[in-house]
């Protein structure tokens, strides 16, 4: 999980980034608040179904402004203090749940002006703004392109954070091979899933992506239905498991019944080969656009088709899909921090789809595989 010395490192660096000095910042953006933060409250309680947070940082102090219900989340984060009156105390009618915030946060700030603002202009209230400015003249720095730029490179516990929702992904996969059988429907494959990786990380996870089946999946990719599996056709599992704010994304297509076809197995070996073409060129420098094209050469040589629409992969993190992005006429490069998945495919009749994806870390030299799942058919 985000640590306090990592919190505090991206914290220090986003105040060297920014465009211009500020006197305090505000930042709300939930993605965000892990990042600086380590705040990730569970979705699974009514306590944070209306709640939300805010960081304010001085250059010197942060303060996690919220309220009493999430106090078990707020204190549980990575800053130097926490303000959570109370809101709602189970006897009396609340005020609505945003004023208040809006309310906390005014009252922690200085009440001299600030002369310059940095505020994450995209969900920090406006409302906020208007009060200061009722103080005196305030200037506003958007921040949150400082904010997205420096999240590219992965800091140590944030890639041990993404680890962890892998290795969660890999169980889920690996029940999948094991238990999946014909005459089931995709939700119970998806549960099958969705059960291993929830065990493996030992609470109720967050998990979505695309669980479909037959020669039509490509038309419907998302969430699971309750379409049957049949025997011979291919199952595509394309999911991510959320944990703390960090995602990996996480590929495999398996053959129901387990005895792939010689059109199966050739588009399997494509796939591979295009993994395989691109893993040694994944450092610090290559153009994504390199990549691209080396995996779409090694599917036309491997028998696959190279002319697939789509990325071949991207950046992973707190947000699904960041930079770097993978594609034909990308103007990314990666550098050394980044966390990139390879994700090639095959699409088309009779089959529908298949995708297999791995994740990577970039670093000085060869690549760190986060992933650990089999990719095999069957």
């Amino acid at each position: 999980m985000p640590t306090a010395e990592g919190c505090a490192g991206r914290r220090r660096r986003l105040w060297e980034a920014l465009p211009a000095l500020c006197d305090v910042l505000l930042v709300s953006d939930l993605r965000h608040l892990a990042y600086l933060a380590g705040y990730a409250p569970s979705p699974f309680t009514f306590r944070t179904a209306s709640g939300g947070a805010l960081l304010v940082m001085f250059p010197d102090r942060s303060i996690l402004v919220g309220d009493n219900l999430l106090g078990p989340f707020l204190n549980e984060a990575h800053v130097d203090e926490v303000v959570a009156p109370t809101w709602y105390d189970g006897r009396s009618s609340p005020l609505a749940r945003l004023n208040t915030l809006v309310q906390n946060v005014v009252e922690v700030l200085p009440k001299a002006p600030a002369r310059r603002l940095g505020l994450e202009g995209a969900s920090v209230p406006w409302s906020i703004v208007d009060r200061l400015r009722s103080r005196g003249g305030v200037d506003v720095i958007e921040v949150q392109p400082t904010l997205i730029e420096a999240r590219r490179t992965k800091d140590a516990d944030e890639t041990a954070a993404i680890r962890e929702v892998l290795r969660a992904a890999d169980a889920g996969i690996a029940a999948a091979l094991e238990f999946v059988r014909p005459g089931m429907s995709e939700i119970d494959a998806f549960r099958i899933v969705e059960g291993a990786a929830s065990d493996s990380l030992g609470e109720r996870i967050q998990l979505y992506g695309d669980f479909v089946s037959g020669p039509e999946m490509r038309q419907r990719l998302g969430p699971p239905t309750a379409r049957v599996l049949e025997a011979g056709e291919l199952f595509l599992m394309d999911f991510s498991v959320i944990h703390l704010g960090y995602r990996g994304d996480t590929a495999n297509t398996i053959v129901v019944g387990g005895k792939p076809s010689e059109t199966q197995r050739r588009w399997h070996d494509a796939c591979l080969a295009a993994h395989e073409a691109v893993e040694s060129l994944l450092k610090p420098g290559v153009s994504c656009r390199t990549l691209d094209n080396v995996m779409r050469k090694a599917l036309q040589e491997s028998g696959g088709d190279p002319n697939v629409d789509g990325h071949f992969g991207h950046g992973i993190g707190l947000d699904h899909p960041e930079a770097p992005f993978i594609l034909a006429e990308s103007r990314d490069s990666l550098r050394e921090g980044d966390v990139v998945t390879l994700e090639p495919g095959q699409y088309g009749p009779p089959l529908g789809a298949m995708r297999i994806e791995r994740n990577y870390r970039i670093g000085k030299g060869r690549p760190e595989v986060l992933s650990g799942h089999e990719l095999r058919l069957a």
